[in-house]
């Protein structure tokens, strides 16, 4: 009952914050894959699956770090109605598990492979790239489909992007500015058969990464970041 009604009252409210959306026809018609998406913050998600759900009318499962404010938060809105797997920093590999079961069931699996944009600030380089990614689309051996923002992000001081709902707060005040760019699906074929170790986990998802920064452009107005 919640998913007829986002897609026709929410959805159409959070596209009024896009402006333009390329490469829907890259997306597969069928079968599980993995969207592996860049992240400026905590509407991310939303503004990704508003414009792809729609066309595919298929649901995304992201992998997701939700806010622990009680049971009603995190097992009603987090898990049931976003449809969220859930991360926790003190069990990564659960999250992961749940992923792959997904993605064995033909599901679409959403993962932001460098956190949000107070980790890439914080990690600046490849540093910042956590190899989740790569570890579940070598274990599912599924299509990975890149996706890349455009954006400007208007602030007058750098450390206020450390703020989530400074984040919020610009996409919020800059609506019909956000361009969304969906890359060709590709594998990790040439991962498939190497060793599972740290630097091969490393260099996948920093060549996932690549893929993703090819689709970005985000400009910080009135700072010295620029990506």
């Amino acid at each position: 009952m919640i998913y007829p009604i986002t897609r026709r009252t929410l959805f159409p409210v959070v596209r009024f914050f896009i402006k333009k959306t390329e490469g829907l026809e890259n997306l597969p018609s069928s079968g599980p894959f993995i969207i592996a998406c860049k992240h400026l913050g905590p509407l991310d998600g939303l503004f990704i699956a508003s414009v792809i759900i729609p066309y595919l009318g298929r649901k995304i499962s992201y992998v997701a770090n939700i806010a622990r404010w009680g049971w009603l938060w995190e097992k009603v809105v987090g898990e049931w109605w976003s449809n969220s797997i859930p991360f926790y920093k003190e069990n990564p590999k659960l999250c992961l598990a749940i992923a792959s079961e997904y993605l064995k069931q033909g599901k679409i699996v959403g993962i932001f492979p460098e956190g949000i944009i107070q980790d890439y600030l914080a990690n600046k380089g490849e540093n910042r790239i956590k190899t989740g990614v790569s570890r579940l689309a070598l274990k599912s051996r599924v299509p990975i489909i890149p996706v890349g923002l455009v954006h400007d992000i208007t602030v007058k001081k750098v450390q206020k992007l450390y703020r989530r709902r400074q984040v919020i707060k610009n996409f919020l005040l800059n609506p019909n500015s956000l361009e969304i760019h969906i890359g060709q699906p590709f594998v990790l074929s040439d991962y498939y058969n190497r060793e599972f170790t740290k630097e091969m986990l490393r260099e996948a998802s920093i060549y996932v990464m690549s893929k993703i920064d090819a689709l970005t452009k985000v400009h910080y107005k009135n700072s010295n970041i620029n990506t």
